[in-house]
């Protein structure tokens, strides 16, 4: 006896190869309110669980000729998901770390520049450390840029900077990453060493 959320008759992954549109959109429409279920309990949010989603469709379909598939279509797909989803945890937790050691060194900065006391030494590190980014936030690609000052800058979550920059979420998670490690090595003499 079938279960009531297997296809019938079972997805074609041959046609699928050969770029039946009709069989993958069976596929989508068939699977796709499951695994987004089934991801939002991994991540916790509806938005990024159809983001994992529509991003395993969009790579299944562009490389759809390279496809393959052991076991059953919908264990490929809640496996894919399941692998997508840790990695979006894993992703977050990354980023609330380096924020965490970002907001640590500013404390340290305002350890050293206590509010209303000016010291030469002071003032010039805060110059200095200013100016380094601003060079670091220039020397970015254009699409990179704008959503690195968009989120770290201007504080926009990365569902605001996506629709204000018609890209998808993954794009401004990659393009904050790519971001990160370039202000990381712009920002190296501010940081502290040995911690």
């Amino acid at each position: 006896m079938k279960q009531a959320n297997e296809l019938n008759p079972p997805v074609s992954v041959e046609r699928i190869r050969q770029g039946d549109v009709g069989e993958y959109e069976r596929l989508f429409h068939s699977c796709y309110k499951r695994l987004c279920i089934y991801a939002e309990t991994i991540v916790g949010s509806r938005m990024d669980a159809e983001e994992i989603v529509c991003n395993l469709f969009v790579r299944i379909w562009e490389r759809r000729e390279r496809l393959s598939v052991r076991g059953s279509m919908e264990s490929y797909l809640v496996s894919a998901v399941h692998h997508e989803a840790v990695n979006c945890l894993k992703h977050a937790e990354v980023e609330e770390q380096y924020r965490e050691r970002v907001a640590c060194q500013l404390n340290h900065m305002d350890l050293l520049h206590p509010e209303g006391v000016d010291t030469p030494l002071t003032d010039m590190l805060e110059k200095e450390m200013y100016e380094l980014i601003e060079k670091a936030v220039q020397t970015l690609p254009q699409q990179c840029r704008e959503v690195f000052v968009l989120h770290m800058m201007d504080g926009l979550s990365y569902e605001e900077v996506a629709v204000k920059l018609n890209v998808t979420v993954n794009t401004v998670r990659t393009q904050v990453t790519r971001a990160t490690k370039k202000m990381r090595c712009a920002l190296s003499p501010f940081y502290r060493t040995g911690e």
